[in-house]
């Protein structure tokens, strides 16, 4: 009976655990024009965000253009440090990479306005940077809990 008992409660682990690596988890997936304008349109910015190019993006954000396949990159006008950064990689790896570059600029613009806007230090100081996949975001705002809320409502 222990046998018996024992061969089923080990046939059953190996299905379970073979089920279990049968199941992938669906890629997410995130429209980042429409991001984009859910954020600006959530309140979260004071400044007026204007999109830049790809190539401007790769400046900031370090990236070769085979590692992004998608991005949109809005910044304020210079007297703040306010700016979205979305953006679709062509691997984890990439993305993982663009998502270090992105927090290594954080620390770049706390250098830059320091002295020059101190006051935006505490934008900088609730940056959001994360990875969620293939996509990497970078969003400085002056109200971090409003852009965060919109990237929350994304992952639903």
């Amino acid at each position: 009976m222990k046998r018996v008992s024992l061969g089923l409660l080990i046939a059953c682990m190996i299905v379970g655990v073979f089920s279990g690596c049968a199941q992938k988890t669906k890629a997410v997936e995130f429209d980042l024009e429409s991001l984009s304008s859910q954020l600006q349109d959530s309140g979260a910015f004071s400044d007026f965000l204007s999109p830049v190019s790809k190539e401007i993006a790769a400046s900031f954000y370090g990236f070769e253009d085979a590692d992004v396949t998608q991005c949109v990159v809005l910044c304020s006008t210079g007297a703040t440090t306010e700016e979205i950064g979305l953006m679709k990689c062509s691997s984890e790896e990439a993305a993982a990479k663009v998502a270090a570059n992105a927090a290594a600029r954080v620390e770049t613009q706390r250098a830059i306005y320091e002295s020059y806007a101190p006051g935006e230090m505490p934008k900088l100081d609730d940056a959001i940077v994360t990875q969620n996949g293939l996509y990497v975001f970078y969003i400085v705002s002056a109200d971090y809990t409003k852009a965060q809320a919109v990237l929350d409502s994304q992952n639903k």
